[in-house]
């Protein structure tokens, strides 16, 4: 039959159809596009799309993608639970492209309420749902021709791999505070790369059908399950290689979208004019666009988590925190945690490994952390409250430890205390996540009765959560405490940044239940309150003197100051000026002219820690002056003169919940980078 082709804006007749002289069904019209493209082939150009019968669905993988073969053939870990119809009837493929599943997917996790609760005494069903025949997913599902074509853009993005690499292990060599363990992700970077090498280059995905993009959906379309005997080095393996998912593929791109807006690795940048800020938009796209296709191809699994989790904090830096869309995906990432029962420990055995749970663990700990952050930062409720929840918390264990023999876990007794802190006093990056665990576990208490009216009972409630936090820092291992002495200590300067956000974050704890104490209206504050917020000053202040070592990541630092400096410093200036004022006692037992040294310094960072170029550059100069108005007023009242622009400055405050002279502070300023590897 020869190759249809065009007469006169219709489609000519195949030889056969032509000898016989009847109508031919077999030739399909050509589009401009592919006939230049060399694609004639492939394509199918409807020419009156509207006039299709109802119902008939064009699927351009129908015959790309046969999903034809074993599982083993593509991942040699599959247990035979997939879509292809293969001897074990896992699916069928329709004629129309739809594929059919006759074997139900996991429901994720029921809890003891649920209905299906009285069938047995493990209210822990994740792996059970499929025994219970609990089918929650569509039997028939279709990839649309336009998240196909998405695929391959996706790939075209790792077309430099090098440069992804590069930032992803210098992001790994500098954080602390990375949630998924090192191995787990470079050890995918090798087959990734080998894959992008031999495959992947303009010319030769340049059909969106090309064999890569049709691999890729076959293998995410896959449940995901992990053996029982499955090592945590050899985890790799389950997710790169011949059974590449689409979850690694956006899960690096979130990475490195992160590393790049950093700064990191910027030696590999020099010739390239994509701003870090263009690349983070970019990588943010990509895996946006992996994340969506992956929850049209498979259900949710730890990858899944992962992929949400990182793009949550990329998302965070490109568009601030205070971003609508950085609140729903912190909901999507609360409802995946719950859908897949990551709130709960297991209280029966299961096949699931021991380092995927003990990484599980990280997970949620990591989440829970970030949620009671971003709550606290928008003034919300919490979406992982605790009270639900009873994951145990990480061992402090190295991220090595996970991707070895699984009998290292069952002896860590060795390794760890039998509070589970590490024995030798080494600090790793779980430890971080316990210690800002453990300080988020506070800071949920203190956002419950945040909203209630204060009573005696409230205030006795609030002092009992005061006092045990305290306690709870005061039993962290020594080498997690910070103090000023770490930076004369010869430690890596992000074990000291760790510290010091983990102080500020106990710091701010404090804070919150004095100023609950003491009455938001209250200009005069009380002796903790304003004990409390001077060594928040004082400890922003710290931090902003390291800036000049780490001048790769600067732009995470100015964030961080302004993010704890401000409440503090509003609070101690308006305390100044009320005592100025009225002439009563200054209720602050520190050194007065301290504080006010102290003050001038925080309003010269507000004056050049940003540029004239940044958006928020206006008002950050408006508070500065509204700040140096304040101290001129306290240290020489008669140099005030009427200003008609600043007008009264004791309606300026610098609660994030009020309205500064008609600019709302948190609509107006980006804090996008005030919550990323660091503060999360």
């Amino acid at each position: 039959m020869s190759t249809s082709r065009r007469r006169n804006g219709k489609p000519a007749s195949c030889e056969p159809c032509r000898r016989d002289k009847v109508r031919c069904d077999h030739a399909l019209p050509i589009c401009t596009r592919c006939r230049d493209r060399g694609l004639s082939p492939r394509c199918y150009y409807h020419p009156a799309p509207l006039t299709r019968p109802k119902g008939r669905r064009i699927f351009p993988l129908a015959e790309g993608v046969p999903f034809d073969r074993p599982p083993s053939a593509r991942n040699p870990h599959s247990s035979g639970t997939s879509l292809n119809p293969d001897v074990s009837n896992a699916g069928q493929e329709s004629s129309t492209g739809r594929i059919t599943r006759t074997q139900p997917l996991l429901s994720g996790y029921f809890g003891p309420t649920s209905f299906v609760s009285p069938l047995t005494e493990d209210v822990d069903l994740g792996s059970e749902g499929q025994g219970l025949g609990l089918e929650i997913e569509s039997s028939q599902r279709v990839l649309p021709p336009y998240w196909v074509h998405k695929i391959s853009e996706i790939l075209l993005i790792l077309n430099d791999f090098t440069k992804l690499e590069a930032l992803i292990r210098d992001y790994y060599a500098l954080s602390q505070s990375a949630i998924i363990a090192a191995p787990f992700v470079l050890n995918s970077l090798g087959p990734v790369g080998s894959m992008c090498k031999e495959n992947i280059s303009d010319r030769n995905l340049s059909d969106f059908t090309s064999s890569l993009t049709v691999s890729i959906i076959q293998n995410t379309a896959e449940i995901f399950e992990v053996p029982p005997e499955t090592q945590g080095r050899d985890f790799h393996t389950l997710f790169t290689g011949p059974a590449i998912r689409l979850e690694i593929i956006g899960l690096l791109c979130a990475l490195a979208g992160r590393a790049r807006y950093l700064g990191l690795a910027s030696d590999r940048f020099e010739d390239d004019r994509t701003s870090r800020s263009q690349y983070a938009h970019k990588m943010l796209a990509a895996s946006d666009a992996a994340l969506h296709i992956c929850k049209i191809l498979t259900p949710l699994n730890d990858l899944t988590i992962w992929l949400v989790h990182e793009i949550l904090l990329l998302s965070d830096i490109v568009h601030g925190d205070s971003s609508p869309a950085c609140w729903k995906r912190l909901g999507e990432l609360s409802t995946d945690i719950f859908a897949l029962g990551l709130h709960r420990d297991s209280k029966t055995p299961n096949d699931l490994p021991e380092f995927l749970l003990e990484s599980r663990r990280r997970q949620f700990a990591a989440a829970y952390q970030l949620d009671k952050s971003i709550a606290t930062f928008l003034g919300r409720p919490p979406r992982i409250p605790w009270r639900y929840a009873d994951c145990r918390m990480p061992l402090d264990i190295s991220d090595e430890a996970l991707a070895t023999d699984n009998k290292v876990l069952n002896y860590s007794h060795d390794y760890i205390d039998e509070n589970g802190w590490s024995r030798h006093g080494v600090v790793q990056r779980s430890s971080w996540i316990r210690v800002r665990f453990i300080i988020s576990t506070f800071r949920d208490e203190i956002l419950e009765v945040s909203l209630q009216n204060m009573t005696p009972e409230m205030e006795n409630m609030l002092k009992n959560i005061s006092q045990r936090c305290h306690l709870a820092w005061d039993s962290l291992p020594s080498c997690l405490r910070y103090s000023p002495q770490c930076w004369d200590q010869n430690l890596h300067i992000a074990v000291c940044l760790m510290m010091i956000i983990s102080y500020l974050a106990y710091l701010y704890n404090d804070f919150l239940i004095q100023r609950l104490i003491a009455g938001k209206n209250n200009p005069r504050g009380n002796t903790a309150l304003l004990a409390v917020s001077a060594d928040i000053l004082s400890t922003v202040l710290t931090l902003g003197m390291q800036r000049e070592q780490m001048i790769d990541l600067r732009p995470d630092f100015a964030w961080t100051v302004l993010l704890y400096g401000f409440p503090s410093a509003s609070l101690l200036i308006k305390a100044l000026q009320h005592q100025k004022r009225t002439g009563e006692p200054f209720l602050y037992e520190g050194s007065r002219s301290a504080l006010i040294r102290n003050l001038s310094v925080f309003i010269s960072h507000l004056e050049s820690i940003v540029r004239p170029d940044n958006a928020n550059y206006a008002l950050f100069q408006r508070a500065s002056q509204l700040f140096s108005r304040i101290i001129d007023e306290i240290l020489e009242p008669q140099s005030i003169l009427p200003d008609s622009n600043l007008e009264d400055t004791s309606g300026f405050d610098f609660d994030p919940m009020i309205e500064v002279d008609g600019l709302d502070l948190f609509n107006n300023m980006d804090f996008g980078v005030a919550f990323n590897q660091w503060l999360f």
